[in-house]
């Protein structure tokens, strides 16, 4: 009997403190849900990484300002009025889903404008690169998600982001990035933006633009790899919408872009050998090249845009772009209804349209930063395998010098087996 009680007071005892815990776990999570806590687990554990919840109502920034390198920032399903800047940390930051967890930007355009921020190095970084803002204001700078120098992977997924009037999503300085299962709408540069990294992941995102009018129109691309000397990144599966350009390579060595769905901007894809990088400045040169461009759908990108630093290129109606770059391989795409227009009263496209173009062209003249390292001719370029059909004025074109212009003659080993290939000249380089 008294073992029996014993036990059984014991018994009780450990089940009202498990209750008791229980709920002190409960008053736990709603004095810090909807604000912030580190995971209990994780906090006990000095050493390792810890988890931080962000609840409605919660700061972002708070947590990512209290976590280590290493740690992870979980978002719950809600919508945070952010602008986020992480400093020299690499962090996973995790939403609930892209359309459940919302980092957002007021609504700003016409009549609409921006509010002004405090500075950050994050946005005084972009001000100093970005030779489109406002030089006055870091009003137009800010981001959703702004990573500058790393010293760890970051990882960030399932969350959303909306009208930043820089970036959804931007990594400067990375390694070890991954963005995967994000949604961004309606940034004014770039949806995800990895520059000056390596070993990226950029993977099934969906990146809608949105055209603002005079003088933003749409953003420069919904995916970009920019500045990057042996990126070693793969771009891959996203959905891109009503950019200006669906992926956007520039300045950057060694990738894969794969099983992305591209329509609706004014180009699909364009690979980029520029003279001279812009993050984190422009005293670098980076040999575009060595990219892998197979098995996208890239379907009437025929929104009509201004590109290039003194925006005299007028592009509409491109699938596919490798400019100045080398070793690239454009295969197995399905490339289809690219047909340029011009709006009423706009100049005319005097970018090549069509489902391949292959393009070699010096800077404008007095557009180079001082410096700066004249790009390659677009060489050892292999289009092949891909289907194409409804695409005006031709399904390839390649490059030829014309006298008065920019364009230049394509170096060696441009291989294009396609019977659209639409170059007199040399016709014979088409397979």
């Amino acid at each position: 009997m008294r073992t029996a009680s014993t036990r059984g007071a014991a018994g009780g005892g450990r089940a009202r403190e498990r209750r008791r815990g229980a709920l002190r776990r409960l008053a736990a999570v709603g004095a810090c849900g909807a604000l912030l806590c580190a995971a209990p687990g994780a906090a006990a554990a000095a050493d390792g990484p810890r988890t931080w919840w962000v609840g409605p109502g919660g700061s972002i920034q708070e947590a990512v300002d209290r976590a280590a390198s290493g740690d992870t920032v979980e978002i719950a399903a809600g919508t945070y009025r952010e602008a986020v800047c992480v400093v020299g940390k690499g962090l996973t930051i995790r939403g609930a889903g892209r359309e459940a967890t919302t980092i957002t930007w007021p609504d700003w355009g016409a009549g609409a404008p921006l509010p002004e921020v405090a500075p950050t190095p994050c946005w005084e970084a972009q001000e100093r690169a970005d030779e489109e803002d406002d030089g006055t204001t870091l009003a137009d700078d800010v981001s959703g998600l702004f990573f500058l120098g790393p010293d760890a992977p970051v990882r960030v997924q399932d969350l959303g982001t909306l009208n930043h009037p820089a970036n959804g999503v931007a990594v400067w300085g990375g390694w070890g990035v991954e963005v995967r299962g994000t949604r961004g709408v309606a940034h004014e540069r770039y949806g995800v933006l990895a520059a000056d990294s390596h070993d990226v992941v950029v993977a099934d995102n969906l990146e809608l633009g949105w055209d603002r009018g005079a003088p933003w129109y749409s953003g420069t691309a919904g995916v970009s790899v920019g500045d990057s000397d042996g990126a070693r990144a793969g771009v891959l599966g996203n959905t891109v919408v009503g950019y200006n350009l669906g992926v956007f390579v520039k300045e950057s060595r060694g990738g894969t872009v794969a099983g992305n769905t591209l329509t609706g901007n004014c180009a699909g894809v364009l690979l980029f050998d520029d003279s001279a990088t812009e993050v984190p400045d422009t005293t670098r040169h980076v040999e575009g090249g060595d990219w892998a461009v197979v098995d996208n759908t890239v379907t009437a990108n025929n929104r009509y845009c201004l590109v290039g630093r003194d925006g005299t290129q007028r592009v509409s109606g491109t699938g596919v772009a490798v400019t100045n770059a080398d070793h690239v391989l454009v295969a197995r795409n399905t490339i289809t209804d690219h047909r340029p227009w011009t709006p009423e009263g706009a100049e005319p496209v005097n970018f090549p349209s069509g489902a391949v173009a292959l393009v070699a062209f010096a800077a404008p003249p007095g557009t180079d930063p001082a410096g700066a390292v004249p790009p390659g001719t677009v060489e050892d370029v292999l289009v092949t395998g891909n289907t194409t059909a409804g695409n005006v004025p031709q399904d390839v074109w390649v490059t030829h010098a014309v006298p008065g212009s920019p364009l230049q003659d394509p170096g060696a080993r441009v291989v294009v087996e396609s019977s659209g290939c639409t170059v007199a000249s040399l016709a014979e380089r088409c397979g």
